[in-house]
């Protein structure tokens, strides 16, 4: 085989190869041959365990999500119950916005209402394309 045929084959073999190393133990289970697997007493978890990327804010918002909300915090876009992770990430940017808010309010002695509703306005400003943001009482796309 010359070099140049190996060479196009190579990626193949590493990329089968790692497939192969990432599947599930159901998936390697069925692939044994018949001699290697043995009927054991406890239920095999048949259920393939998937796992997901932590969730970031960039991404809840290009996914629709979440979305600014006038007072400067963000909200979840969906009403229909969301994952906790959702609500974890809402709840992180929304504490760490207060912190910013209330620390900015106290420097400039403005109330906190009145920082919050500047802030809501520059983010709205910032809302980029197909990402939403809630204005008179509803969720709209910008």
């Amino acid at each position: 085989m010359n070099k140049a045929k190996q060479a196009q084959n190579t990626p193949l073999k590493l990329a089968t190869l790692i497939g192969l190393m990432t599947l599930t133990p159901f998936a390697c289970a069925s692939i044994a041959p018949a001699h290697a697997q043995q009927s054991q007493s406890a239920p095999i978890n048949t259920q393939p365990q998937q796992q997901y990327a932590p969730l970031t804010k960039e991404a809840a918002k290009q996914y629709g999500l979440i979305g600014e909300l006038p007072n400067g915090l963000v909200g979840a876009v969906v009403k229909t119950p969301h994952p906790p992770e959702l609500t974890e990430l809402i709840n992180h940017i929304n504490k760490g916005r207060m912190i910013a808010y209330k620390a900015a309010a106290q420097k400039s002695h403005m109330p906190l209402g009145y920082v919050q509703l500047k802030a809501g306005d520059r983010l709205f400003q910032m809302v980029g394309p197909g990402h939403y943001y809630h204005k008179g009482g509803k969720w709209r796309m910008r």
